[in-house]
């Protein structure tokens, strides 16, 4: 027959199953707490990345309302100048570099692997 459980032993299930369920409970926290904090740090330099491309806008905007900025990109990207500058145009333009050489073929056909597994083991075939 079976013995039937007593006292001490229910209050020992319980209290085991109570701990079971605060160790669970615990370790869920602390997961939790992790991933909070990694993503805490990821926002983090998230936002350092943005302040510093931010940064570099301003910069970029306080640059572009200036007359030298105007300027320079008269100069270098539409090839203007100034009245009283002159202007030297080379002679010669220089010749565009050569086309690389194609590259070349292999003449013979490729041989199947076993080929080469055959002459390893065996020797030459012929």
């Amino acid at each position: 027959m079976l013995k039937s459980l007593g006292l001490v032993q229910i209050s020992v299930l319980i209290i085991v199953a109570v701990l079971f369920m605060m160790t669970w409970d615990f370790g869920r926290r602390i997961l939790e707490n992790v991933q909070l904090v990694q993503a805490a740090q990821i926002a983090s330099a998230e936002l350092a990345h943005a302040n510093r491309v931010n940064t570099q806008l301003k910069q970029l905007k306080k640059d572009v309302i200036t007359d030298d900025w105007v300027t320079k990109k008269a100069r270098v990207d539409l090839h203007y100048a100034r009245e009283d500058e002159t202007l030297f145009i080379p002679a010669t333009t220089p010749s565009a570099p050569s086309a690389p050489a194609p590259p070349t073929v292999p003449t013979h056909a490729a041989r199947p692997a076993w080929q080469d597994w055959l002459e390893a083991l065996f020797g030459p075939l012929r």
